[in-house]
């Protein structure tokens, strides 16, 4: 290790692998779909999906396909039309499978380096219980054998002034810290509720704030989220210094603070898995029309 024990703030070759953004694809999502794709209406689509289905096909542009799919009675024209369709559907899971995995990337990175962190906390521990136990010990036999009753006196007032301070330690252990740099965090665009950068796909980004989506109606999937967020994670306490930290793009964090990292990433994983099963249900319509 390069890091100085006494310092609180951890840098070693392991923590900076762990440190390294790498999850992070290296390119930026593009929106192959129009304005007209994402806003054009069909009643006669909408009268062959359910409100559900219709929404999502909106909201990947295959409404003006599907409609032109319906209306069409070429069947050489259908079937090329039905392969758009189905090239559009697997780009749009494409790009989900994709978010998917830089979220669980970045949700093991960070189990990782808490891990990793707990390991190092646990060991500074150890040996202060250790240190506390040989003060006690040495002071014990120092005031044994020493008859003198001003300097046992001394003696008892140092040790017990460096037993205290141990335990303490002990007790209120601070743990040591990393520095973390993020040059690209979904975490931000969920919780600034903004995909300027297109860090998620723009269809996807379009699905995630659509309130149809969530199971009550009333929020998004975003809105959702940031309120669990806010009550699971920060106790309905969110500071300036906190929300900087955890959603902008540096700052120090302890085992815990990390672990709660790796917990957000997941649950953001998980809240995007939910759009497969709604996949699901638009491919096993379209395969009826």
């Amino acid at each position: 290790m390069t890091a100085s024990s006494c310092s609180a703030v951890l840098n070693s070759s392991k923590i900076n692998a762990l440190r390294t953004d790498y999850c992070a694809p290296s390119l930026k999502y593009q929106d192959d779909t129009t304005a007209s794709d994402i806003t054009f209406k069909s009643i006669l689509v909408a009268g062959k999906l359910d409100a559900h289905d219709y929404t999502l096909a909106m909201h990947i542009g295959l409404v003006p396909l599907l409609n032109q799919y319906l209306t069409n009675g070429n069947a050489q024209e259908k079937l090329s039309l039905k392969q758009k369709i189905t090239e559009r559907i697997l780009l749009f899971n494409t790009e989900v499978e994709a978010v998917v995995a830089e979220l669980d990337c970045n949700g093991e990175r960070y189990d990782q380096l808490a891990h990793f962190l707990e390991d190092r906390n646990q060991k500074v521990n150890t040996r202060l219980t250790v240190a506390s136990i040989v003060t006690g010990a040495a002071l014990a036999i120092s005031t044994s054998i020493v008859n003198n009753d001003k300097v046992n006196k001394g003696i008892n007032i140092s040790g017990g002034v460096v037993g205290a301070a141990l335990g303490f330690m002990v007790l209120n252990p601070k743990g040591k810290k990393v520095q973390l740099q993020t040059r690209r965090s979904l975490l931000n665009n969920v919780w600034k509720e903004t995909n300027n950068d297109r860090a998620f796909p723009p269809a996807l980004w379009r699905v995630l704030n659509e309130k149809s989506f969530s199971n009550e109606g009333k929020q998004s999937l975003i809105q959702t989220l940031k309120k669990r967020w806010l009550t699971f994670v920060f106790d309905d306490k969110l500071t300036k210094q906190d929300e900087q930290r955890f959603f902008g793009i540096n700052g120090y964090f302890s085992e815990e603070d990390i672990q709660h990292l790796a917990d957000m990433h997941n649950q953001l994983q998980a809240s995007v898995r939910t759009i497969q099963q709604d996949m699901r249900s638009l491919i096993a319509t379209i395969n009826r029309l």
